[in-house]
């Protein structure tokens, strides 16, 4: 299985509907797809169709060794697998963040015990970076997928951490989400963010902004599904185009199990 970490270095960016719109579109394409929500905000399940937010999750397994995160997994009418968080409150997740910070790998051995096949794919959407859950994620990556809108605090944040972000090994993507091309001042931002990633990261893709969107979160429904023709919903199914192609392509990334058999 393929492990993709979705980050942004901003608030307000659009991460989890994205990652939420990509796990179904990938399940849709045949792939066994699992979306787990690294998020404390517990966001991501009301993104798929889960009624309500998830009381338990992946957070319990961090507070409590006895707890099997697996055996609270749902899994939506897209035959998404989905992992919450949970719900936890403030003097919990400072607990999980300091579990994380000792254990470096913990999130890499609980992924480990995912019966996924080798095409199968695992989307991580994370608490903003950096974070001790975003560093897990980008950690045990083998895609990074850095989410952006193209406005300037936003785009001079990524700047800024890009080094962090590419020292994890894993490969970098920069997809520009809630583009407005009739924004001049969007268009300059896009130029000079274009200028400072240079080569080495490609932009996937550009997702246009859509006012359709967040009426389609409220009804329960995909917006790819009710505008299919609307130029968002062509640039959500390019996302997913792209990764299913990387997806068949792409080689596995070494783990510490190799290090340790050479």
């Amino acid at each position: 299985m393929k492990v993709i970490a979705i980050v942004s270095t901003a608030g307000g960016t659009g991460r989890t509907t994205l990652s939420a719109a990509l796990a179904v579109l990938l399940a849709r394409r045949g792939r066994q797809t699992v979306a787990l929500d690294l998020d404390p905000q517990n966001m991501l399940g009301a993104h798929l169709g889960i009624d309500g937010f998830a009381p338990q999750g992946i957070a319990h397994a961090l507070l409590d060794d006895t707890h099997a995160w697996h055996a609270h997994t749902w899994r939506n009418a897209e035959g998404v697998l989905f992992v919450p968080y949970g719900a936890v409150s403030l003097a919990q997740s400072a607990r999980c963040d300091a579990r994380l910070a000792a254990e470096p790998r913990w999130l890499a051995t609980a992924l480990a015990q995912l019966d996924l096949p080798r095409d199968g794919v695992v989307l991580i959407d994370t608490a903003r970076y950096p974070s001790q859950q975003a560093e897990q994620a980008v950690g045990c990556a083998d895609l990074v997928l850095c989410v952006t809108p193209p406005e300037p605090a936003a785009c001079a944040t990524l700047v800024v951490r890009l080094a962090a972000l590419r020292s994890g090994g894993a490969q970098l993507r920069i997809v520009v989400n809630r583009l407005n091309p009739a924004r001049d001042m969007q268009r300059d931002v896009l130029a000079m963010l274009g200028a400072a990633l240079g080569d080495g990261v490609p932009l996937v893709q550009r997702v246009h902004l859509d006012g359709a969107l967040p009426e389609s979160f409220a009804r329960g429904t995909w917006l790819f599904d009710d505008a299919p023709h609307s130029q968002a919903s062509h640039d959500l199914h390019g996302v997913a185009n792209w990764l299913d192609t990387w997806l068949a392509d792409a080689p596995r990334k070494p783990t510490h199990r190799d290090g340790e058999r050479a």
